[in-house]
């Protein structure tokens, strides 16, 4: 095959690519996510060669093609076509087309397929991806790179898009089987793939390609079923990037962990990996639990959270983090707040999971009455004090976390906050769920012999 008169040029991957999308045609995958670096052919294969494929297999095939520019998008519509129109592709598949729509974000073929092509946030009413009530393949929704990376540390861009999800993509659905294909670059934590695998209730199939293979790659947090790509170790591809040119892109870590690692970090942030901490499906047998607490001075929303976090103390000596409840709370909602927690988690069974020995609480504002009023309940309450900034307390616990003491639950309602928030440590919006992780840490794990009574 040749692109723009230049032969394209094959690496083993590429083969990985084209079988998962195969999978895709014969409907064994319905949600596919393939991550892989910039530059790599993904968008000749996924989206330019997989939507002239489906219509050689159905010519009655109904495509929607997203990206996140117009002229991307278009120009990806008129190479689909350039690439049916082409006379081998005829030999074989004869697709006509239709003369009364010949414009890049729409065309038509005779049989009743269809291409829309539009910019990931612009409007595509009007139109589905498959075909209603109609075996075999019909088309596909193709998401190429929704979000551009200048955007993607934007908070409200990123959110936007994401929420294209729910609000757009899957209304076009002809119905649930239609596949859906999400072909881009890792750009941050939370973004459209993290997403989609944590909060659209989807089960996705995901083909992880970093730019130097270790191993097969571990699957992320969320409802997904990892494809083996089966590489060997090394570059992903060599005539592309080599070892010494892949040293060269981690100079900027930020970017080499997202675009090219495929792992997105927190730029500024990163002092915590919560990706790589391990996780539990069920709560292991545990000596002990209690419960960490740091409490805000305000309750106005551009204040920090009051935050409760439940851990629980192996008997591996390990961390687990067993629930966290967080919000901006008065005075008497916190104590009815703390007392609940506390009523709820003392009723676990203790021959199991040990018994909730105390709630410790910084003697600070409003701590400070969260004590006094807990300590009349006949709560074992302590007091602790945190004399030192939080990220040198930080420091302290980090080599605790990157030993695999410190384990998270697999799925939690308040799991993907408290990640993203550990991430961007010290660097993000709010951090006041950072403060009683460091507590917990340090008190279960019991790291470097410090006494919490001397924070």
């Amino acid at each position: 095959m040749e692109k723009e008169g230049q032969a394209f040029s094959v690496a083993p991957f590429h083969g990985v690519i084209c079988n998962t999308l195969d999978r895709v045609f014969s409907g064994e995958i319905k949600r596919l996510i393939i991550n892989v670096p910039p530059g790599y052919g993904k968008t000749e294969l996924a989206v330019i060669n997989f939507i002239a494929r489906g219509f050689a297999i159905n010519p009655r095939s109904r495509f929607i093609h997203a990206s996140y520019a117009q002229t991307l998008a278009l120009d990806n519509s008129s190479k689909a076509k350039d690439v049916i129109n082409l006379p081998g592709y005829q030999a074989h598949w004869p697709v006509s087309m239709r003369s009364d729509t010949d414009a890049k974000g729409l065309w038509r073929t005779t049989d009743g397929g269809h291409l829309r092509a539009a910019a990931s946030g612009e409007p595509i009413t009007g139109f589905r991806a498959g075909i209603l009530a109609e075996p075999g393949f019909t088309g596909a929704l193709v998401i190429d790179d929704p979000l551009k990376p200048d955007d993607a540390s934007s908070d409200a861009k990123r959110k936007f898009i994401n929420a294209r999800w729910e609000n757009t993509f899957k209304s076009r659905l002809a119905h649930e089987d239609v596949p859906v294909i999400v072909i881009m670059q890792r750009l941050h934590i939370d973004d459209f793939v993290a997403h989609l695998l944590k909060n659209s209730g989807e089960h996705w199939h995901l083909l992880k390609l970093p730019v130097l293979i270790d191993g097969e790659c571990q699957a992320p947090a969320g409802e997904v079923t990892m494809i083996p790509h089966g590489l060997p170790n090394g570059p992903l591809w060599d005539q592309k990037h080599t070892l010494a040119q892949i040293d060269t892109l981690k100079a900027a870590p930020h970017v080499y962990s997202g675009q090219y690692a495929q792992e997105p970090t927190v730029e500024g942030g990163n002092l915590f990996k919560p990706m790589l901490m391990p996780r539990y499906e069920e709560i292991p047998r545990l000596s002990w639990r209690a419960i960490y607490a740091d409490t805000a001075q305000k309750t106005k929303e551009r204040n920090d959270f009051t935050v409760f976090e439940h851990w629980g103390a192996g008997v591996d000596n390990r961390a687990y983090l067993l629930e966290v409840v967080r919000g901006r709370f008065e005075a008497p909602e916190l104590e009815k707040t703390a007392y609940a927690l506390w009523s709820r988690c003392k009723d676990m069974d203790a021959n199991r999971y040990g018994h909730l020995r105390k709630m410790m609480i910084e003697d600070k504002v409003s701590g400070t009455g969260l004590i006094q009023s807990l300590g009349r309940k006949a709560i074992p309450v302590i007091a602790i004090q945190r004399d030192r900034d939080k990220y040198t307390r930080a420091l302290d616990v980090v080599p605790a976390a990157a030993a695999g003491l410190i384990v998270l639950p697999k799925s939690a309602p308040w799991l993907e906050e408290f990640e993203n928030e550990l991430a961007a440590f010290p660097d993000g919006q709010f951090d006041d769920q950072v403060d009683p992780f460091i507590d917990a840490a340090m008190d279960i794990c019991g790291f470097l012999g410090m006494n919490l009574d001397n924070l």
